[in-house]
Parts: structure tokens; sequence; C-alpha cells
């Protein structure tokens, strides 16, 4: 009788489980229209107006701007002999400079408006939105880049020695503020879990557990995104990874205070600026949501486009491992590229590579990536590749973008019809399901991590994480 009574319960627990675990999924993607919402309603227009805008014309007067600062007697020299570590990170400097002197100026105005006047009228809020976009979303690009790149030389160490310890990261602790961008993410987050495991499991923006092709999987993959983009997410998994890396704890401590900073002592300091110098409390609060919060919470669904057209498709080799060609998409002729990020499968496999090499890397791949049919696009965008993947445009993408290296080798090419049916089935392939990855995986995935070192699969923990982050699931049970 007892043992009946127990089987009940253990059945009672599990039904109860399974509905809880139900509801926080829907919570969740129903928080991800919310995110998607909000970004139609304040940030889709100022996207692509921009976008549009710049493609269609305003890009042979940026250019040519761009061009005349460079040919500045000294500019180029100063940059390579006084400002970077190496010459070929020169290449930034007109950009950053552009961008952060306009950002400075920019927010200088929209503060100036709160002091005198009390409040923003929607109007400016609009034009403050159009320029932190920038043309062809030029600013936000330029912000996040250098942010990113930062991030991976850590410490300053991007710039001079000199210059590095006076000014640190600017783009990724200072300036990236008004951008959406927590201190120390990238340098943290970004450098030790999504480089580190390849965006495989454990990877707080891991995607291959959600359809690619499916809106409703879009939008849990948006919530997840959003944890990331605020810290939470990388967090959580440096709690849960800590003590496998020697640099783990280290990084947690660093996104614990730049999550700090972010959250607590520049909002703080904002309100008590602004009610000190005449708003009231209430219109303090919206200047800081709109001018100061909003930006992250665009970023968060921005980035979740972006993550997917760049690592929008899963394809195994024989020995059950991601195929680094095909799970890391690669863009020639880009119509966005200013900085390189359009090789993203270089990015990840072939980090030392410099801006003027990556295409030429990529050429030298040509032979694998024609033997493994690559994620290696022509004349698009990383934003719209997500965009066909939702819409199902396989065929488009294909016929219209895919790089044959076939054509150069003399090979014979699959049809567009047998390309097209492999990219829609690897963009619609899982590892395992959301709810499988999230509530049953990702909890026993530490358990996992040292059952793989005590069967003498891996040497220690940190390098058991890297084995199972980018092998299918049925490798490593």
């Amino acid at each position: 009788m007892q043992n009946e009574l127990n089987i009940e319960k253990k059945g009672y627990e599990q039904v109860l489980a399974s509905h809880r675990i139900t509801n926080l999924v829907r919570i969740r993607r129903a928080l991800g229209y919310l995110l998607t919402l909000n970004f139609a309603i304040l940030w889709a227009a100022p996207i692509i107006i921009q976008g549009q805008t710049y493609r269609h014309g305003l890009k042979r007067i940026f250019r040519l701007l761009y061009q005349h600062i460079e040919e500045i007697p000294g500019w180029r020299s100063f940059a390579v002999n006084r400002v970077y570590r190496m010459k070929a990170d020169a290449a930034y400097f007109t950009a950053a400079v552009l961008c952060s002197l306009s950002t400075l100026v920019m927010v200088s105005i929209m503060f100036t408006q709160q002091v005198v006047h009390g409040s923003l009228p929607w109007w400016l809020i609009v034009i403050y939105y159009f320029h932190w976009v920038g043309p062809g979303g030029r600013m936000m690009g330029v912000a996040y880049t250098f942010a990113h790149r930062e991030g991976h030389r850590s410490g300053g160490t991007l710039y001079r020695s000199s210059l590095g310890k006076l000014i640190g990261n600017p783009f990724e602790n200072f300036l990236g503020l008004f951008y959406g961008v927590i201190p120390y993410n990238f340098s943290t987050s970004h450098v030790l879990l999504h480089h580190r495991l390849d965006g495989g499991k454990g990877d707080p923006i891991y995607l291959w557990d959600l359809d690619r092709t499916k809106w409703g999987d879009l939008m849990l993959y948006q919530w997840r995104m959003f944890c990331w983009i605020t810290g939470f997410g990388s967090l959580a998994e440096f709690e849960r990874q800590s003590g496998v890396h020697p640099k783990i704890d280290k990084a947690r401590s660093s996104l614990r205070r730049g999550m700090i900073t972010y959250y607590i002592w520049v909002p703080t300091i904002i309100i008590i600026f602004l009610i000190i110098t005449g708003s009231t409390l209430a219109s303090a609060l919206l200047f800081l949501f709109f001018i100061y919060l909003q930006p992250l919470i665009c970023m968060s669904t921005f980035l979740a486009f972006i993550n997917i057209g760049q690592h929008g498709f899963l394809e195994f080799d024989a020995d059950g491992r991601h195929i680094p060609l095909v799970t890391a998409t690669t863009i020639l002729d880009g119509h966005d590229d200013s900085f390189g990020e359009d090789y993203h499968f270089a990015h990840h496999f072939a980090p030392v590579v410099q801006l003027d090499r990556l295409r030429d890397n990529i050429i030298g791949q040509q032979s694998e990536s024609l033997r493994v049919n690559g994620a290696v696009f022509k004349e698009t965008t990383i934003f719209e590749i997500a965009i066909m993947l939702q819409l199902g445009k396989f065929k488009e993408l294909i016929s219209n973008h895919f790089v044959d290296f076939s054509k150069d080798s003399g090979a014979i090419s699959a049809n567009v019809d047998e390309l097209s049916k492999l990219f829609e089935s690897r963009a619609k392939r899982k590892e395992m399901s959301y709810e499988e990855y999230e509530f049953t995986y990702l909890p026993a995935l530490r358990s996992r991590v040292r059952k793989l070192v005590d069967d003498g699969v891996c040497p220690d923990e940190n390098r058991a994480y890297i084995y199972q982050s980018s092998r299918i699931i049925d490798a490593i049970r």
C-alpha cells in the first residue's frame, strides 16, 4: 500500500513539474513577443530607414567623408604610433573617433533638453533613436564592434600601453553604457563562454535546441538573448562553471561589478542629477527608460537575429562533431561589413587572422567548404540571412547568395533544389528540445562534465566542457 502511494506521489510530482515547465516556457515565449513588440514600435523604423537610405545613396557621402578624414596629414600615422598596439588596428581609428564624438554630442543634447525643459519631446527621442542607429546602422554597429574588439583584448591591451592604462576599454565599459553594453560583458562572457564553447552547449546564447525557421522558437531565443545581454544569463553560467577554468571566477566578479555599475550606480547618478536640476522623479525615470535602458532592450532583439544569421546552420561530421564551416557563417562582399564581422568562421576558428587577410583565409578553405557545403554566402547581410531563414526563403538564399566554390574547382555542383533542402534541414536541425536543454541537460551539465573526466575521456573539466559543447548529445551520454 505504501509503495503504491509513493508511486502515485512520484507520478503526481512529475505531472506537476511538467506543468511548471510548460507554463514557464509559455511565459518566456510571451516575454519574447513583448521584446519583439517593443522593437517593432520603437526601433524597426530607424533601423530599416537608416539601412536603406545608406545603401541607396548616403553610403557614397559617408565613404567620401571617411576618405577625406583618412587623408588628413599625420592622421593615420598618429593612430599607428600613438593609439593602437598593432598597426592593423589603426583601421578602426576614424570610425572610433566619429562614433565617440557624435555620441557625446547627442547624449549632451538630450541631457541639456531634459535639464532646461524638464522633459523630452517625443520627436527628439525619435531623432535620438535615428542617430543612435546611425546611417546604415553604423553608430550602433561601430559601438558594438569596438566593444567586442576591446573585449577580446581586455584591460586596454587593444591600445598602446600608456593609453590603455589610462582609458582601459572605453567602448566596452564607458561609451557602451548608452548602447546597452554591460561593462565587462564582452571580455568575460563573450570570450570565456561563447568563444570557448564556440556557441555550443553551455554557451548562454546557445541556439541549437531551437528551430531557427520558426517564429515561436525565435521568441524563446529572444528571451535567452535578453538574459545574456542583461548579464544575468552569463552570471548564472559562470556560477555553474565555478572553478572549471582559472579565469572563470575572476570573470564572474568582473561581470558582477559591471552589472552593478550599469543597473545601480549609473541610473542613480542620472536620476539624482536630473532631480537636482529640476526634473520630477517621473520625468527622470522616463528619461532613464527611453535614453539609457531602451538601447539594451533593442539590442536583445537585434542580436537575436544577428546570432541566428551567424550560427543558424547545424551539421555533424561522421564522429558526431559540429562542422565549423557550417555552424559559423561567412559572407563575402557583404553590404554592411565594415570591420570583418561578416567573416564569422574566421572570427571563431582563425582569430589571429587580421582584418585585411580575412577574405584570403576563407578562400583558402574553399576545398573543405566545397566538401561540406559550407555556409559561405555573398552580397547579403547577417540580418538578411536570419530573415530569410525565418521566412523559409532557402531557394532565394542559395540561388542568389550561396558561394559555389565548385565553379572555380571544376567539380560538379549540387543543384539549387538540393542545396536549398540541405540548408533548410540544417536550419531546422536541433540537438535536443528546448525543454530538455533548459530543464534537464543544463542542470546536470556539471555532473556530466565530471563524469567525462572520471571516465578518462577528458583530462580536466575545462576540456570536458569544450568536448561536450561541440558533439552530438548521443556521443557524450
